[in-house]
């Protein structure tokens, strides 16, 4: 058990180098802890922090929207400390999209067509139901015919303009619409317009060759209808073949982006000096080990600080502790604070785990924790890793019980203690509760006070 002693360490770099030493200090994570750039710079003439905007933010949200357009799915893979020319994948972005964007329009402007003759197919079957003469209606001179379909909520309104000079016929009526043929004298057709366009009717202009014989019309839609679903069955084809063409890449690269943004968020902690950037950071490493996680990175240069010089700035040796395997989960249990010295971790857990074995042991109950440990173990928390090692501990203690559940036994008890079980688990608890509070008078007595 041991609260290490730790060093202050001024690592710079040249600025090429910036993406390497911070995915370098992500892999460090839990050995090397960065300080927070504002800190170190505050009041200090010719340097700054590195708080812009993060330039991959841009090219990730694009990465993201063609997956989302061409029907990607995005994957995260593993990230090899690689970089990357923003302007390639500029470039890379804009040949994609070109593409995308020419074969959209060519299949949209298909859908609406199609969508035009459906329409036209509808109003032409209830024209020939209706026996209405189209030849007649367009060759008049004065009067302008009108085609659609008007939704059936608006129908109503119709007879507040009962005063102006036009007519309608019914067509047909749907559940949410009215298809209907509507005229008036030429020269008053704009106001018309405007009354009906304003209930949300959506006219429907008839193609010229439909002024014939009706049957002979709709089954010239009909054709033109297949001939249009097989172009936009070709042009799904092609959006389809595009994004096979570029899926490999365009995960390729975004996963470098993905890593390298989250890289570049950790900037809040580079001093940049103009010509040089800077990382203060606390280790456990001395000066040599620091060196050799670093030396591949040619520009690194590495300065170990008195570990007090920036403390007026609220910069603060953190409190490491290192203890084994076994132990180690025990360690949030009394939590360590700025100035500690001394490490309670491995007698906690050496209290907690003999006394639940010789007090509380039991069979079932330590199998139930052990399980119910690794249920919560996925995330790898300390609290899962507490339960697994009290239930073996407990387990432990039911070899020497032979109890399952503290009710039935398997065999004579190999020792007993004389007291029942309710006074046994107040003995556990309070033998702990002792051992805590010795322990926190222990590192009180034992802090060094570190001023602020």
């Amino acid at each position: 058990m041991a609260v290490v002693q730790t060093h202050l360490y001024n690592i710079s770099f040249e600025q090429q180098d910036l993406m390497k030493v911070l995915f370098r200090m992500t892999k460090l994570k839990e050995d090397v802890f960065p300080q927070d750039s504002k800190k170190i710079v505050n009041k200090v003439k010719g340097v700054s922090v590195m708080d812009g905007s993060n330039p991959y933010n841009e090219p990730l949200d694009d990465l993201l929207r063609i997956f989302g357009e061409l029907n990607i799915e995005q994957k995260v893979g593993q990230y090899h400390e690689e970089e990357i020319d923003l302007n390639e994948v500029k470039s890379m972005i804009d040949e994609v999209e070109q593409q995308y964007e020419s074969i959209l329009q060519i299949k949209e402007n298909l859908e609406t067509e199609c969508q035009e003759n459906k329409e036209a197919v509808i109003l032409l079957n209830h024209l020939k139901k209706s026996n209405i003469s189209l030849d007649d209606l367009e060759n008049t001179h004065y009067i302008t015919v009108r085609f659609g379909r008007l939704p059936i909520s608006q129908v109503e309104k119709i007879k507040y303009f009962k005063d102006y000079m036009f007519i309608y016929h019914e067509l047909h009526r749907t559940k949410n619409h009215l298809w209907l043929v509507y005229c008036g004298m030429t020269d008053k057709m704009s106001e018309i317009d405007n009354i009906f366009y304003s209930m949300g009717f959506k006219e429907n202009v008839l193609p010229e060759f439909a002024h014939g014989k009706f049957e002979e019309a709709i089954q010239e839609l009909d054709n033109e209808q297949t001939n249009m679903e097989k172009f936009i069955e070709e042009a799904n084809g092609k959006l389809e073949k595009l994004a096979n063409q570029y899926k490999d890449q365009l995960n390729q690269t975004y996963t470098i982006v993905y890593h390298l943004k989250h890289l570049y968020d950790q900037c809040q902690y580079v001093v940049d000096f103009s010509h040089k950037d800077a990382i203060y950071a606390f280790s456990d490493f001395d000066a040599t080990q620091m060196q050799a996680k670093l030396k591949d990175i040619q520009s690194i240069q590495i300065h170990e600080l008195p570990v007090n010089i920036y403390q007026e700035r609220d910069i603060i040796s953190p409190v490491i502790l290192r203890n084994n395997r076994v132990f180690a989960p025990f360690e949030n249990l009394l939590t360590a604070q700025i100035g500690d010295t001394f490490d309670p971790t491995t007698v906690v857990a050496l209290s907690l785990m003999i006394s639940a074995a010789l007090l509380i042991g039991d069979f079932g109950v330590g199998l139930v924790l052990i399980i119910l440990g690794y249920l919560l173990g996925k995330n790898k928390n300390h609290f899962s890793g507490i339960l697994k090692r009290m239930g073996a501990a407990i387990f432990v203690g039911g070899l020497i019980e032979g109890s399952i559940f503290y009710s039935k036994h398997l065999y004579p008890a190999l020792f007993t203690m004389p007291l029942d079980r309710v006074h046994l688990f107040m003995l556990f608890v309070l033998f702990n509760v002792i051992v805590v509070v010795i322990l926190i008078i222990i590192k009180k007595l034992t802090r060094k006070t570190i001023k602020i």
